[in-house]
């Protein structure tokens, strides 16, 4: 979770070039983070053949699970502290013109030009990308200090988010994390709002996600806690009923795949029978005016997110199997 301790628009931020930055690199010191599926595990085939890992971690069985090239046990701020006093007097800096920051720095605008071409597409109805644009911008403009805690949760929400949402300040950013958990959103939302009063926390949930934790809405309201809660509502784990015209009215009618969910739920309505704000939208301009009206309200809201069934895409490419 160390995502914004390096602001994401920093000119040394590589998150849009990491398929470049852990494809070529030689060392990769592994801070704030675990080696886990968000990083593929280190494995040969998304990183660089001979890369060395340094790995900085609180727990030594982690460390050797991973068998590291070098591991630190250890609080990543205390080992931090230790390192730049080693290296106060000797720094080391490859400088803004060495090959290889210039590729990184290369690759990072390419990539944000060809992200940003996409972002900035008004698709109704909506895909993805759309409404996490708007969201990005509601939150930019937000503005202020502290910056809202972003909670982010789901399969392509959540993997969508971690692409589009910028993050500026540190422990401002809670995700599915080292198992990649569904379900611990709105306790994250709770917890974050309990710890940090005076931020306001934004959750951005597919709907699966949201649905396994979906009455801590009630918690929210009862302790009239400052979050909004955004479900992108696509019908589905990874989208909606996607059978054939031949197997909605053939022999398993009755049977639809086990990640597909009722059409069109009413998710905003669970939280107008707590007392709280619920808005239902399906285009750019209802979207960015729920986000607007929420945030200022600084009230417990969820904003139920039409999103088109077919928008989603599957992990491991299992939909013949469902």
């Amino acid at each position: 979770m160390g995502k914004g301790l390096l602001p994401d628009d920093h000119p040394l931020a590589a998150s849009a070039a990491r398929s470049l930055a852990i494809g070529k690199c030689d060392v990769a010191i592994v801070i704030g983070a675990r080696l886990n599926w968000p990083l593929h595990f280190g494995e040969e085939l998304k990183w660089s053949k001979d890369v060395k890992f340094v790995l900085v971690d609180v727990s030594k069985e982690e460390i050797e699970l991973r068998k590291p090239f070098l591991g630190l046990v250890g609080d990543g701020k205390e080992v931090l502290e230790v390192l730049n006093k080693e290296i106060k007097d000797d720094p080391f800096c490859l400088g803004s013109t060495h090959p290889w920051v210039e590729a990184i720095s290369s690759k990072v605008k390419d990539n944000g030009v060809k992200m940003e071409a996409q972002l900035a597409k008004d698709v109704v109805p909506f895909n993805f990308l759309t409404p996490m644009r708007i969201i990005r911008d509601a939150i930019s403009e937000f503005g202020g200090s502290p910056a809202p805690v972003v909670v982010s949760e789901g399969a392509n929400t959540m993997d969508v988010g971690r692409s589009v949402l910028v993050q500026k300040e540190p422990r401002t950013r809670l995700d599915a994390g080292t198992w990649g958990t569904m379900g611990v959103g709105l306790g994250y939302c709770i917890a974050a709002a309990v710890a940090y009063p005076d931020r306001l926390v934004v959750a951005v949930e597919g709907d699966s996600g949201y649905g396994f934790s979906a009455t801590e809405v009630e918690t929210l309201v009862r302790y009239q806690l400052p979050v909004v809660v955004i479900v992108f509502n696509n019908g589905g784990v990874y989208g909606g009923d996607r059978r054939s015209a031949e197997e909605k009215h053939g022999p398993h009618k009755e049977d639809p795949a086990p990640t597909s969910f009722v059409p069109n739920a009413g998710y905003h309505t669970m939280m107008e029978a707590f007392g709280g704000k619920g808005y239902l939208v399906g285009t750019p301009d209802e979207l960015k005016s729920a986000l607007s009206e929420s945030f200022s309200a600084r009230k417990p809201a969820v904003i139920n997110v039409t999103i088109d069934p077919y928008a989603g895409s599957e992990s491991g490419r299992m939909q013949h199997k469902n």
